[in-house]
């Protein structure tokens, strides 16, 4: 019992029980963004689903591989993936709201203003 105390004290175990939790919540998020964008019914409220909780699951899953490694190493690795994903999120969402305004695939009732009508 004192060496399974033991191991859960030491850094490397405190370390691993955070990257474990970090995991967690990441999958969680990462899972919840999967079902919206499957379950949501247009593309103009998919962006929701597939922007917000997926960037923050990916963000909480490299964190989780940082933290489980602990070298400069694998920070310098995982920081230009998040970088990449930062900025080209919002180019993706827009480019799905514009595709979905075009191909009029969305719902006209459940929008409160369109500013791409004229």
């Amino acid at each position: 019992m004192i060496e399974i105390i033991e191991s859960f004290v030491d850094d490397a175990g405190v370390r691993a029980w955070i990257a474990v939790g970090l995991l967690l919540v990441g999958s969680l998020l990462s899972l919840g963004a999967g079902v919206g964008i499957v379950r949501f019914p247009d593309p103009l409220v998919r962006l929701h689903a597939m922007a917000k909780p997926q960037v923050l699951g990916l963000a909480l899953a490299l964190a989780a591989i940082v933290v489980a490694v602990w070298t400069w190493t694998a920070f310098w690795v995982v920081l230009p993936i998040m970088v990449f994903q930062l900025f080209l999120v919002p180019v993706s969402t827009h480019m799905i709201a514009r595709a979905g305004l075009r191909a009029d695939d969305y719902r006209h009732e459940d929008l409160l203003v369109d500013d791409t009508e004229s």
